[in-house]
């Protein structure tokens, strides 16, 4: 699927349901972000991501969360991905949890994160 069927998804969705994106989320994501971010995890984040948490941000998103670059935030995903620890054994970084201990993620080659999401 690509970005723009997405958002018309999202869209649709949050017309017909809107509380399911009223929870509490993290602010939009800007350039300076993505690269620090970058810079941090020594890595380049895929375009479908930075695309979206410069869309939506992080946090609470509909019956998911996704990881933020807020680095005053909750969900920043460069501490989460250093608690989780799954880059040091696996090359792939954490964007979201389903809060069971399973993680959605990009795999990591030649360090860029693919544009697939992982489980």
């Amino acid at each position: 699927m690509d970005y723009n069927k997405f958002l018309e998804i999202v869209n649709e969705t949050r017309n017909k349901r809107p509380i399911w994106f009223g929870l509490e989320s993290e602010p939009k994501a800007n350039d300076r972000q993505i690269e620090k971010v970058e810079k941090a995890l020594s890595l380049s984040l895929s375009d479908e991501y930075k695309n979206f948490v410069k869309e939506f941000g992080g946090g609470y998103f509909a019956f998911t969360n996704i990881f933020s670059l807020n680095d005053n935030g909750e969900w920043y995903i460069v501490n989460l991905n250093n608690q989780i620890g799954l880059m040091k054994a696996h090359p792939f970084l954490a964007v979201s949890e389903n809060e069971t201990g399973d993680y959605y993620g990009f795999t990591i080659e030649n360090g860029v994160c693919s544009s697939r999401v992982m489980f």
